[in-house]
C-alpha cells in the first residue's frame, strides 16, 4: 500500500485517484493481481479494460417512449359511420310512428259540429256539420232557396275539415262518380273546401283553388255559429 504524493492518504491497490483529494497518483495499480475487478488483467500501469470496468458500472437504461395512442384498425371510421347512421334512421322512424300512428288525429272535429251561418253575395249561407261515425263528416250548404241545398261528405285533415273533388263526387255514386267530377270540374274548376276553427263560435271557410278557366283563386268566408236548435 502506498501513499497519495498530494495528500499523503493512503491509496489502496489500483487506485488511479487519490480518494481523498482526488488527484491522479502516478503508476498506481501496478500491484493490482492479473484478473482482479480493477486491473481487468491489463499489464501494470496500463488503464482499466471498459470490458472489464462494465461489470460493475450501472447498466443503462434507456427511458421508455412515451405512449402513443393506437391506430384505427382498418375500416373502424367506416363501422362508425355506419352505426351513426343507423341510430339517426332509427330516430326519424319511431318519430313518424308516433307522429302518424300513436298520436292520432289532431282533433277528433268536435269544434265543426252544428249549424252555422255566413253572409255571402247571393244572401245568407247556412252550413250544417254533423258526424257520420269515426273520421266521417257530412256538410249540409243550403242557399236561400229550398233547391239550393247539397249535402257533402267531408274529413279530417290535421286540424281542418276538408272537402275535396273527390268527395263532392260520391254524391252521384260509386258508379257515376267519375263523371259527375269531370262534369263539375268543367263548370267550377278544380277546388277543395277547407274548415278551420277560429273559437268555439266561429269557422273560417276558404275556398281554393283553379277555375275552368285556369284562373287561380283563394276565397275566406267567415262563418257564425247559429244558436242551439237553429235548422
Amino acid at each position: 500500500m502506498t501513499d497519495c504524493p498530494s495528500c499523503g492518504a493512503p491509496l489502496k491497490d489500483g487506485d488511479w485517484t487519490c480518494g481523498s483529494c482526488s488527484a491522479p497518483v502516478a503508476g498506481a495499480g501496478s500491484a493490482a493481481a492479473p484478473g482482479s475487478a480493477h486491473g481487468g488483467g491489463g499489464a501494470a500501469g496500463a488503464p482499466p479494460d471498459p470490458a472489464a470496468t462494465s461489470s460493475w458500472l450501472p447498466e443503462y437504461q434507456p427511458r421508455p417512449a412515451a405512449a402513443t395512442a393506437a391506430p384505427d384498425k382498418p375500416g373502424s371510421s367506416g363501422l362508425l359511420r355506419l352505426v351513426v347512421i343507423l341510430a339517426v334512421v332509427a330516430i326519424i322512424a319511431i318519430v313518424v310512428v308516433w307522429f302518424f300512428f300513436l298520436r292520432g288525429p289532431s282533433t277528433t272535429g268536435e269544434e265543426f259540429l252544428g249549424t252555422w251561418t255566413a253572409s255571402t253575395q247571393q244572401g245568407i249561407a247556412t252550413v250544417m256539420v254533423s258526424h257520420g261515425g269515426d273520421d266521417a263528416f257530412s256538410v249540409t250548404i243550403s242557399g236561400s232557396k229550398e233547391a239550393e241545398k247539397v249535402t257533402v261528405p267531408a274529413h279530417l285533415d290535421g286540424v281542418d275539415l276538408v272537402i275535396t273533388m273527390d268527395d263532392f263526387s260520391q254524391i252521384a255514386g260509386e258508379a257515376n262518380a267519375q263523371r259527375f267530377r269531370d262534369a263539375l270540374e268543367a263548370l267550377a274548376g278544380d277546388f277543395r273546401m277547407v274548415f278551420t276553427s277560429v273559437d268555439a263560435t266561429h269557422l273560417d271557410l276558404r275556398i281554393v283553388g283553379t277555375s275552368a278557366s285556369g284562373q287561380d283563386f283563394d276565397q275566406t268566408i267567415p262563418l257564425v255559429k247559429a244558436p242551439a236548435g237553429t235548422t
